[in-house]
């Protein structure tokens, strides 16, 4: 299955929408709008003229003894559309877009129940863990 997948210079209201239901409503995650919001390129992922998921993409300030590092967040499928290659399609497209913009790593912060989606897709779990295991960052190079 193709989607269409579209970048935004700034949050649209239907990747705020995905993010409230997935990450708010269903995982009770708050705080779910930061600052980081503003700076991102977002990515939406269409299946026809319906928007079904989204994540975004920045330079990751926080890690500059590796250069080239991008952080890839708040990827977010709606529920009806899981399990269909949507998220894949949409991280894999990110990383194209990061690698094109010369970044060289992608990082993703995940909760350990979707470390396996990651890892399938090329991510290895850093030392970088928290909250007893359950959150950690995985990391992909891009060359």
């Amino acid at each position: 299955m193709t989607v269409k997948i579209e970048a935004y210079d700034h949050l649209p209201e239907t990747a705020r929408a995905i993010r409230e239901q997935v990450f708010i409503r269903e995982r009770d995650w708050r705080p779910e709008f930061d600052e980081w919001d503003a700076v991102a390129v977002h990515l939406l992922a269409f299946d026809g003229n319906r928007t079904v998921a989204t994540c975004r993409f920045y330079a990751d300030p926080d890690h500059s003894d590796q250069p080239g590092r991008y952080v890839i967040a708040r990827l977010a499928v709606l529920p009806d559309a899981q399990g269909r290659g949507i998220g894949s399609q949409l991280l894999a497209d990110a990383e194209r877009r990061i690698a094109h913009s010369g970044g060289t790593i992608a990082a993703v912060h995940s909760e350990n129940d979707h470390y396996k989606f990651y890892e399938r897709r090329g991510y290895q779990l850093t030392d970088e863990l928290y909250d007893d295991g359950r959150h950690g960052w995985l990391i992909k190079a891009l060359i």
